[in-house]
């Protein structure tokens, strides 16, 4: 077998599919440092399924994948396949060649693969272990393997021999025999444990199966004496049933007769209450309907007295604005005349300065001759006049504006300075405001005081439907309670005449009591005392003998006790044993009028502690006294004994618990409906205190309403007045500021004008002077007469032109005022026309026929509660009649069900005592046929054979019921009996024989696995023997032939015990003498090792050898002969080496060469052995 072929993809640096092909003999692998040779060799071993990753030279599985690189992502799976030539039949499988694959998973998950097929790691295993290549340590020798095989110590380096010697299976063997031999030791060592167990018991299991069949013989005698006893008591018992039977039904129609009259009663009864309580809830109902609208009334009123407020104070508005309408009107009217005056005036004055011009014009034309210079100087003085006359309008026109400014200016200042009206408009306002205050705060007063008292009637309401509620709830409750305590004083009554057996006490005799109710027993001596007194417990105590004949009229069954005349005998001292507890009368607590009775009845029991202890004390006591112990073990004087049982719930003493019990529950019953009796009567008047007093909370929030809405109606009317002040003081505000604003904007205007008015008039100086220039100089000029007539009428325009100015700003200020009268006039008219549509929208109308359809309801809701609350008391007092008639018919159907429920019980008990007995029978006597009468029905066994008949006996055959107790005292002597003791008995012998025939091959097995170990160590130590010196004698030759001279030997540490016996070495260099392995320097150690391991392949070669750097310490002179060494291996052995050094390349048939990307991924490439030697 050789390795043919090893494919890598994803396996730590070979992140691409790497395929390496491997020729017989020498392969080498080469490459730098930190390129991936390495990976090789790891990957090898990862996939012949090496499990330490410390010796994969990683961590975990994630390290055996590519993990990756900047430009290179990482690989998701690492896959390593190797192909082994597998035609010479190393491996134990039918296939010449076979593929080994391993996969593993960033998740951690492997998968190993066999030929395509994925196995377990398991089957991996066990395929290589055959053939031994999975255990040899140096198949795979690593870059520490060579050092360390002279570093071991000698009993760790047999290993290596002991791989060679391929004794490892023997081993294997040896440690399954070994492990066999001691599971078999173990399972002796059980055995004889087991045989210790039952040899004792064995003892014990015969004496019990000779007891047992005793005590068998011993109950079928029984057996047939009870047969016999218990047929008389089974007739005995069917009487007294039928007799229970016929007065119980009698019993039952007398009690359904009246519990159908009580039925029709109580269903009047309840007919009533739910009357009530509809009556009840409707007059609830209403009430809270009343409350409800007379919150709704209240609201409506405030909704309209704030409608009312408001539409007076719209109208107050209105008012007003009509009010200033007539007066701005007036004065619109004024203004309007004042400019048509003035628009008169400024007519009168433009037709005038018409005809001056037109007279100017036509003085003009008549002037025709004029001379060159008289026109030059008429021209200049034409533009001079000009200017002048135009200088001097338009100062003409800013004095009129100026005197129209001033006039305006005036009467602004005037209105300014007229605050009179503004003051008292100021005083109203605060006496105003003084008054609505106060009617407010009373308003607000009332208002907080009205709502104080709302919340508390609201809280009252919500408190009283709450208290009805629980009126309703408490009511049902005490009616429950009421059933309750009638049902618990029945069955009171009921345990009473049980207790007393219904002993019929006339009301002439006079009974203190029963002795059970006369005492008090503690728990831990009730069974005692039960099972001492037994029937005795419930005698009745009388306290002469004339009530006792009294007691004994009836023809019930009596046992009684009359206290007169009857002393308790002396009784005998006490035992002188410690088992005895004391007196049965000194351990109970009792009435005094009780203690003749019981000194009497219970002095002569004595408490024992155990039942042994009792039985010998009461052969010892006289007779009439009895030991008794806290179970119920009865002993009597003489040897009779009893055992009471524990589990009875119809003794006297249970009775007499149960009657106290429900006196008891009956008292606190009682006590809880008398409690809630007085707490339904205190809720009731509870309810009716708060009806009155929410009563007296609705008078006063209706005083208190009346208040309120006359507080507003004042406080409203001095908030229209205010408001009207306000109104008043606001517009003589605005009038003031307005003027004020006016009287600046003139000021600033009139200075504008004086200025413009002072810079025409030098404009006209200057004009003037010109003029009078050019007049001298045509004065001078034959023209002066036509000049004086034409300067007269320049004049008389001139004085026009002032005048048409001056009236011409009047008629633009009063033009002015009036556009300012007419926007106010319109402002008015829209808010009043606003004020108008809202005062059509308020819905008061429709708001005061609500309030009045609430009142309405609210008087209606009035009327009807008076008739509901007559109805209502009606209701209850015909309640009360009837529920007076229910409780005499209650009262009667109680004592019926009474009656009843005693003839009940007694029948009940009658069929109990069926029952037991049939029980008694089933435990005494196992399956029975008893005999029923016709009107009898019971439990028939099936038809199955050997079923016994219960005889019929009519009369009891002498000391038949003696007999029964001896047996039954003999059997219990007897104790506890096993009765499968004799196939138990059996069982353990046939177990003890077979466990004794265990033993003996125990025995046999253990002694042939001990021969097996012998003959295995025999084998091993020759084979180890055989494999040391045959590797010795290899490694003295291969020593020699490394180191060109020396000797080696191998030296056994334990001769006498090879199966222990560790490996030395010891080597003589080359003219040296022998010195310590410790000694020798780096190439001499990874020379002798390696001489070590060629030793070893040449002795038990392996199929193929990797050798990872092993000649990385060798220098160029030993390598030739190491490189020798390798040649003559490879003729056996398939060698791959990974190595540096070129001496060893020299000797490979195939070269692979390793070289790290750019991307950190390993890359191989084929190289020739030629090429790379040159």
């Amino acid at each position: 077998m050789r390795l043919k072929k090893l494919v890598l993809q994803g396996y730590k640096t070979f992140a691409s599919k790497t395929e390496f092909v491997f020729d017989e003999g020498i392969t080498a692998i080469v490459g730098p440092n930190g390129s991936g040779k390495s990976n090789i060799a790891d990957a090898v071993r990862w996939v012949l399924g090496e499990q330490s990753y410390s010796t994969l030279r990683g961590k975990r599985t994630i390290d055996m994948i590519f993990a990756g690189s900047q430009s290179r992502p990482r690989a998701g799976m690492a896959q390593a396949i190797l192909t082994l030539d597998n035609s010479d039949g190393w491996l134990p499988i039918d296939y010449a060649e076979v593929e080994i694959g391993r996969r593993a998973h960033r998740s951690g998950e492997n998968e190993y693969i066999l030929n395509g097929q994925k196995v377990r790691l398991k089957d991996i295993t066990e395929l290589l272990a055959a053939s031994g290549l999975s255990q040899r340590t140096y198949t795979i020798i690593g870059q520490g393997l060579i050092d360390r095989a002279l570093s071991l110590k000698a009993e760790e380096r047999r290993a290596l021999f002991e791989e060679a010697a391929g004794i490892n299976h023997y081993k294997s063997r040896r440690a399954e025999t070994l492990r066999r031999l001691q599971e078999t030791q173990r399972n002796l060592q059980r055995v004889h444990d087991i045989l210790a167990e039952i040899r004792p018991r064995l003892s014990s299991l015969k004496r019990q199966a000779t007891r047992a069949r005793n005590y068998e013989q011993l109950t079928v005698d029984l057996n047939h004496l009870l047969r016999i006893w218990y047929g008389y008591k089974w007739e005995q018992t069917k009487k007294e049933w039928r007799l229970a039977r016929d007065t119980a039904v009698s019993a039952e129609k007398a009690w359904q007769t009246s519990r159908q009259k009580l039925r029709v009663q109580q269903e009047n009864s309840d007919d009533l209450r739910r009357r009530l309580h509809r009556l009840q809830n409707h007059l609830s109902d209403t009430q809270n309907q009343r409350d409800d609208i007379r919150d709704q009334l209240e609201q409506s009123r405030r909704q309209v007295a704030i409608l009312q407020e408001r539409r007076q104070s719209l109208q107050q508005q209105l008012t007003e604005i009509e009010a200033e309408l007539p007066l701005i009107a007036q004065q619109r009217e004024t203004a309007a005349t004042a400019l048509a005056e003035a628009t008169a005036d400024l007519e009168t004055a433009q037709q005038q300065l018409s005809q001056n011009q037109a007279e100017l014009n036509q003085f003009n034309q008549t002037f025709q001759s004029k001379q060159a210079e008289i026109n030059q100087w008429q021209t200049a003085l034409r533009e001079a006049e000009q200017k002048q006359q135009q200088a001097q309008t338009r100062a003409a026109q800013l004095e009129g504006q100026l005197n129209q400014l001033r006039e305006r200016a005036q009467e602004a200042m005037q209105a300014e300075e007229n605050g009179a009206e503004l003051a008292q408009a100021e005083a109203q306002i605060e006496k105003l405001t003084a008054v609505y205050q106060s009617a407010q705060n009373k308003a607000d007063k009332l208002r907080v005081e009205r709502n104080k008292i709302q919340e508390q009637r609201q809280e009252l309401i919500r408190e009283l439907k709450k208290l009805r509620r629980e009126q309703r709830d408490a009511e049902r409750d005490l009616n429950r309670q009421q059933k309750e305590m009638a049902r618990r004083e029945t069955r009171v009554e009921m345990l009473d005449q049980m207790r007393l057996k219904e002993v019929k006490v006339g009301p002439d005799t006079a009974v203190l009591g029963s002795l059970a109710g006369l005492m008090t027993i503690p728990d831990e001596y009730q069974t005692a005392v039960a099972a001492a007194l037994a029937s005795r417990l419930a005698a009745l105590i009388v306290p002469d003998e004339a009530n006792l004949w009294k007691l004994l009229r009836g023809d019930a069954a009596v046992t009684a006790l009359a206290l007169n005349g009857v002393t308790a005998p002396p009784l005998p001292p006490l035992p002188q044993d410690t088992a005895v507890m004391g007196r049965a009368s000194d351990l109970v607590s009792y009435q005094p009028e009780a203690e003749t009775a019981v000194q009497l009845l219970l002095g002569p029991i004595l408490l024992v502690k155990d039942d042994k202890a009792a039985y010998h004390i009461a052969q010892t006591l006289p007779l009439g006294a009895t030991a008794v112990t806290p179970d119920g073990f009865v002993a009597h004087a003489g040897g009779l004994v009893e055992q009471y049982g524990r589990d009875n719930k119809n003794s006297v003493l249970a009775r007499e618990e149960a009657w106290r019990k429900g006196q008891k529950e009956l008292a606190q019953l009682q006590e809880k409906v008398a409690e809630r009796e007085t707490a339904v009567s205190r809720q009731r008047a509870l309810i009716e205190e708060k009806q009155q007093t929410a009563d007296k909370l609705q008078a006063e929030e209706q005083r208190l309403g009346g208040l309120l809405n006359e507080a507003n109606q004042y406080a409203s009317r001095a908030q229209r007045d205010l408001d009207r002040q306000k109104q008043q003081r606001g517009f003589f505000k605005r009038q003031q500021e307005n003027q004020a604003k006016e009287m600046t904007r003139l000021q600033e205007r009139i200075a504008g004008l004086e200025s413009q008015i002072a810079a025409e008039k030098e404009t006209a100086v200057k004009m003037e002077t010109a003029v009078r220039q050019a007049q001298s100089r045509l004065e001078q000029l034959p023209i002066a007469e036509a000049q004086q007539e034409r300067e007269n009428l320049r004049q008389n325009i001139h004085s026009v032109q002032t005048i048409v100015a001056g009236r011409q700003a009047v008629v633009d200020s009063r033009r002015a005022t009036l556009n300012q009268l007419d926007q106010q006039l319109a402002r008015l008219k829209v808010r009043q026309d606003s004020l108008r549509q809202q005062q059509t929208k308020l819905d008061l109308d429709e708001q005061e026929q609500a309030r009045q359809k609430l009142q309405a309801r609210l008087e209606e809701l009035d009327a009807q509660l008076t008739p509901l609350k007559k109805e209502l008391q009606g209701l209850r007092e015909e309640l009360a009649q009837v529920e007076e008639g229910t409780a005499v018919l209650q009262k009667e159907t109680h004592d019926a069900e009474t009656r009843y429920t005693q003839a009940k019980i007694a029948y009940t008990q009658s069929k109990s005592e069926i029952e037991t007995l049939q029980e008694r029978i089933q435990a005494d006597l196992g399956i029975v046929a008893l005999p029923y009468d016709d009107d009898q029905t019971g439990p028939t066994p099936l038809p199955i054979g050997g079923v016994q008949q219960l005889p019929v006996v009519a009369e009891l055959p002498d000391d038949i019921e003696e007999t029964i107790q001896n047996y039954r005292a003999q059997m219990q002597r007897m104790g506890a009996i096993n009765p499968d003791a004799p196939e138990e008995f059996q069982e353990t012998q046939d177990r003890f024989d077979f466990l004794s025939q265990q033993i003996d091959d125990l025995n046999q097995t253990e002694a042939q696995l001990r021969a097996v170990i012998a003959e295995l160590d025999e084998l091993t130590s020759r084979a180890f023997a055989e494999t040391v010196e045959k590797v010795n004698e290899a490694f003295g030759v291969t020593f020699t032939q490394l180191f060109g001279g020396g000797s080696a030997r191998l030296v056994l540490t334990d001769p006498d015990d090879l199966t222990i016996s560790g490996v030395d070495i010891v080597a003589r260099l080359p003219n040296r003498r022998e010195q310590g392995l410790g000694l020798l320097s780096g190439g001499e150690r990874a020379l002798t090792a390696a001489a070590l391991i060629f030793s070893l392949l040449k002795v038990s070669p392996t199929p193929f050898c990797i050798m990872d750097e092993v000649d990385a310490a060798l220098d160029e002179a030993n390598i030739n002969r190491f490189r020798d060494q390798l040649r003559e291996l490879s003729l056996k052995t398939q060698f791959i080496v990974i190595t540096h050094n070129r001496g060893t390349v020299q000797a490979a048939q195939t070269i692979y060469g390793i070289s790290m990307g750019s991307d950190s991924a390993s890359q191989a490439i084929s190289i020739k052995p030629e090429d790379y030697v040159k």
